[in-house]
């Protein structure tokens, strides 16, 4: 073997293992990124996130612009919390027993996935953030301008305004169903929440989770209660 050969041979491997190790560390990239889009979905899906406040209804509780951290891991709903929920659960739960009965088939959790990205706006998530004034088994009622749980005023030192009554189409008092609660805004003239039939009974299923510290703006950094 000439020395120009066994030269070429050895640029050759050379070359090989450069793009061997090119490759791999290509691959290390790709892999790492992965794990990290998968932490961050099983973070954010299962355990906290962070939410923004859109909108005045839990005034001057939580203002337009604020951020929340927000709980899931174990929450168990309880009267006076403030909750993120899902306005859109209730009618693309039953958008999706309304495919199955029409499609004869059961939705798993990725079909639904895929089923998702095709619903029209109207059914996708819209997060509101609200106050658990009512648990199941409760009666709320509203009169004089009050709240009253299970036959006694509720006392609301978040709030010193008139509560009303926004929808006449809605009965009182309300007994709480199995299952779900009833959820007020603080800002009682500003806000859709169970007085209104557009949302009335939230499904638990429906609560994200529970919201615990105001992280943003940093002048108002603490605790959401």
């Amino acid at each position: 073997m000439t020395d120009n050969t066994e030269n070429q041979i050895q640029g050759t491997m050379k070359e090989t293992q450069n793009s061997f190790s090119l490759l791999r560390e290509v691959w290390e990239w790709i892999y790492t990124i992965i794990i990290a889009l998968l932490v961050v979905f099983i973070l954010k899906a299962f355990i906290f996130d962070i939410v923004r406040v859109d909108g005045p209804s839990m005034h001057p509780t939580l203002v337009n612009n604020d951020r929340l951290i927000v709980t899931k891991l174990g929450y168990k709903p309880e009267a006076g919390d403030i909750i993120i929920l899902d306005s859109s659960y209730k009618d693309r739960q039953e958008y999706y027993a309304e495919y199955e009965e029409n499609n004869g088939e059961n939705l798993n959790f990725f079909s639904k996935m895929v089923l998702y990205t095709k619903l029209p706006e109207s059914l996708k998530r819209r997060y509101y953030v609200k106050r658990i004034i009512g648990m199941p088994g409760d009666t709320v009622d509203i009169k004089d301008g009050q709240v009253w749980v299970n036959g006694e005023v509720l006392n609301e030192p978040y709030y010193d305004g008139i509560t009303g009554i926004t929808d006449y189409s809605v009965s009182y008092p309300v007994t709480v169903e199995e299952g779900h609660v009833f959820v007020m805004g603080d800002n009682r003239p500003n806000s859709k929440d169970s007085r209104s039939s557009d949302l009335g009974l939230v499904p638990i299923n429906a609560i994200e989770g529970k919201s615990q510290l105001r992280i943003w703006p940093f002048t108002a950094f603490g605790p959401t209660e």
